[in-house]
């Protein structure tokens, strides 16, 4: 018994080997770029100068405890 030609699973062999051929012609994909020391936020250097002159604010009234 012959499969009916609507049956997905029949494939088209010429559509295969053009794709595949695309597919080999095709630029290798780009690798990512490497990510920035502070991450992709452009405010990161600010966040964390921040964070430390508040850090500093509390060790400096803190007494120098910690």
């Amino acid at each position: 018994m012959r499969r009916p030609k609507s049956d997905p699973r029949v494939t088209d062999l010429r559509r295969y080997r053009r794709e595949r051929e695309r597919a080999r012609r095709a630029r290798p994909p780009k690798p990512p770029a490497a990510e920035p020391l502070l991450g992709r936020r452009r405010n990161a250097g600010l966040i964390l100068l921040a964070a430390i002159v508040v850090m500093l604010a509390l060790w400096a009234l803190a007494g120098h405890r910690f």
